[in-house]
């Protein structure tokens, strides 16, 4: 649950390239130049290295003041398997951009062949200009699992609360070294059967998205972390 979780909250943030005048109005905490690849590596709370996501940016399709975003991801485990592969989009319009989690987080969760998953969930928004002291939207989802035949598995809620803006940060990566934005917010997720609770930041460059995540389970330990490996653009 906590390494979907991270791809979840990643796969929101990269978006496709745009002509002059719109990428103005796009021009947010996001990569937004088409052809721009992106290489973030999962880490579990030892450190050890546990996923890889890849994501490449294809293409924008406009309408009056809005314009929706494609992007490809994949995701690897430790060992280099492909777990999932898939396109999705995001909408910006009116100076943010809007993620509906029903399209990412379907992109890159893994599913056997006789099973299908179903996810409900509200847009998880960034604004373009962010400042210290701000407060962003929460976000909460449902997902799913279920066989063919209808029989529903497991049921998970997850709620993303408490979003705000603490400051701005010089992080140093494998990639390079970025100036960020630096969000904290509280994730839970539970079942019938179980409740996590979890802290975490995350470290967005503009122009080019997450650069790094951390998260802390109830007590105030690392429980895992994200970085930003690689970039081409």
């Amino acid at each position: 649950m906590k390494k979907f979780i991270i791809i979840l909250t990643l796969s929101i943030f990269y978006f496709t390239n745009l002509s002059q005048a719109q990428s103005e109005d796009c021009n947010g905490y996001f990569a937004y130049e088409k052809g721009t690849k992106l290489e973030l590596i999962s880490y579990d709370k030892k450190d050890k290295p546990i996923a890889v996501l890849k994501y490449e940016v294809l293409k924008n399709e406009s309408a009056g003041n809005s314009t929706k975003i494609f992007f490809l991801n994949q995701t690897y485990d430790e060992k280099g398997e492909l777990l999932a592969k898939g396109d999705f989009s995001i909408l910006c319009k009116d100076g943010q951009i809007y993620a509906d989690v029903r399209n990412v987080s379907s992109a890159v969760i893994p599913t056997a062949a006789n099973m299908k998953v179903d996810i409900t969930g509200d847009k998880l928004l960034y604004p373009h200009n962010l400042t210290a002291g701000q407060s962003l939207p929460d976000c909460s989802m449902e997902m799913k699992s279920a066989l063919e035949s209808g029989f529903v598995i497991a049921t998970i809620n997850m709620n993303i609360t408490n979003r705000k803006v603490v400051g701005f940060e010089t992080v140093e990566t494998p990639a390079g070294k970025f100036e960020c934005v630096k969000i904290t917010y509280d994730g839970e997720s539970k079942t019938k059967l179980f409740k996590s609770l979890s802290t975490n930041v995350e470290y967005l460059a503009k122009g080019i998205g997450v650069v790094k995540t951390e998260s802390f389970d109830k007590k105030g330990k690392k429980a895992s972390s994200m970085m930003l490996t690689k970039l081409e653009r």
